[in-house]
């Protein structure tokens, strides 16, 4: 049944991903769809270690902002993979998006992972030495977006720490040029 399941999620993330691959921006619906998919993928593929919950402003019509498609998952994947799935206990994700200027929708991505600095020692002491490409495909893809538009795609990244200075995750903010129809 769970086979089943992931079979049926990921099949429809590949058709979303793909009609969207031939757009250069689709609706932040469409996008959300396949964040949706992909979360609920990671999350039965990892045994429900991590929850999550995506959260969208009243004053965001998804259906009428456009936004380069796949440009949040990378994010979220660093997230599951580096944060959420090093923790000892179940996790979770938070994703908000929302609008405080016009033509940018900010969308925050955090977890309440290992944070980045554990992250990195798990990883240099890991034999893998498969390097990520999505996160340099997603900053040229900004950069192609700030040449593009007068406004700037930008991605600042924050580490959460506790009172006595111990790693509670981190905090992805991405603010995304959009179109308005």
């Amino acid at each position: 049944a769970t086979a089943s399941l992931y079979l049926t999620r990921f099949a429809k993330l590949i058709r979303l991903i793909l009609d969207n691959s031939n757009n250069k921006s689709v609706s932040l619906a469409s996008e959300l769809e396949a964040l949706r998919l992909y979360i609920e993928m990671e999350s039965i593929r990892f045994e429900k270690q991590f929850t999550y919950s995506i959260s969208v402003d009243k004053d965001v019509q998804q259906d009428h902002i456009y936004v380069p498609p796949l440009i949040i998952q990378p994010f979220v994947e660093n997230a599951i993979w580096h944060g959420l799935l090093h923790k000892e206990t179940a996790g979770h994700l938070y994703i908000t998006f929302s609008r405080k200027i016009q033509n940018i929708l900010q969308c925050t991505i955090e977890d309440d992972g290992v944070g980045r600095e554990k992250a990195k020692e798990l990883k240099s002491k890991s034999t893998s030495t498969k390097r990520s490409l999505g996160m340099k495909l997603t900053e040229d893809r900004l950069s192609l977006l700030n040449r593009q538009t007068l406004l700037d795609a930008t991605v600042e990244v924050l580490d959460l720490k506790d009172r006595s200075g111990e790693a509670t995750g981190t905090k992805v903010i991405l603010k995304i040029p959009v179109d308005a129809y």
